[in-house]
């Protein structure tokens, strides 16, 4: 097999094609001494002569030469093909943005504001993943994401962020329960009730958890757990539990009666919405400017 350079391909059509080492030199933009090198190279590793060199006469190919000639040009080109298939992976690669978020954030502006973006940015590919706070937070850290969001009442360790939003939290539960249409209602008094929660151990979980015992509601019963919001709210609607959820993700059922919001004393309870990059490399580009277009949209409830 013969193992020559690129360059020295380069290099040996040049002089094949202007019709001198000089010429050859020109074109290329180096020295006459170095195209003799390229080309006493290639001879020495193809063992044969290129071109017939007779002082004062243009530089002929020799049938050796001819031959080699097709083969270079063809090798040559196909570089070129090789060259700009890459760079426009490349180019690709740098507009592509994989976004990871938190699947009650679904129920939020958060998914008009990735259409938006991918509407005035038709030059960029996003993939969108979807999962919960756990999953999310390891594709950041495993580096399958570039970018995601999570609800969270505490800095995300490891992992380069900040907060975009917040979003605010209601006590949803069927016309039934036993505290739908009160007035109002003591927060001591929801510890008495069955609950709908996420998985037990979760990383949302222990925020929930947090969340709670803040507002004076800890260690409530549990009626069934799901990782999943769309069954959390069939069960809700079933009457099978009180849900605590976002308020925005229960607004068209509070509209239409389908579950009712507990008039609970006491400040809203709040998430904050975090915005994170993928750990141990730096941002991108396309990462950078999805980030700073979801921050400068996402609305605080």
């Amino acid at each position: 097999m013969l193992n020559v350079s690129l360059r020295c391909l380069e290099v040996f059509v040049a002089i094949a094609e202007t019709g001198s080492f000089v010429g050859a030199a020109d074109r290329l933009g180096i020295t006459q001494p170095s195209v003799s090198d390229h080309v006493r190279t290639l001879e020495t590793k193809a063992g044969a002569t290129f071109f017939d060199r007779r002082r004062g006469r243009p530089a002929q190919l020799t049938e050796a030469g001819q031959i080699f000639l097709a083969h270079a040009r063809t090798l040559w080109e196909q570089s070129g093909l090789l060259s700009e298939e890459i760079a426009s992976r490349n180019d690709i690669a740098a507009r592509r943005v994989r976004f990871a978020y938190q699947r009650p954030l679904a129920g939020t502006r958060l998914p008009q504001t990735l259409a938006d973006f991918a509407r005035d940015h038709e030059s960029y590919e996003l993939a969108m993943l979807v999962g919960n706070a756990d999953e999310v937070i390891a594709q950041l850290n495993a580096g399958t994401a570039d970018l995601g969001c999570v609800l969270s009442r505490r800095a995300l360790e490891g992992l380069p962020s900040r907060v975009v939003g917040s979003e605010i939290f209601t006590f949803a539960a069927a016309p039934s329960h036993p505290l739908a249409g009160r007035l109002s209602i003591e927060a001591s008094e929801l510890a008495h009730h069955k609950f709908l929660r996420a998985a037990k151990r979760s990383g949302f979980d222990l925020q929930m958890t947090d969340m709670l015992a803040a507002a004076g509601i800890a260690n409530t019963p549990i009626a069934s757990r799901a990782n999943e919001s769309v069954m959390m709210r069939e069960l809700a609607v079933a009457g099978v539990g009180i849900l605590c959820t976002l308020r925005r993700t229960v607004l068209s059922d509070l509209q239409t009666g389908a579950l009712v919001e507990l008039q609970v004393q006491g400040e809203p309870m709040r998430m904050d919405v975090h915005l994170a990059y993928a750990a141990r490399r730096t941002a991108t580009a396309a990462a950078r400017l999805l980030g700073d277009y979801i921050e400068h949209r996402y609305p605080t409830a």
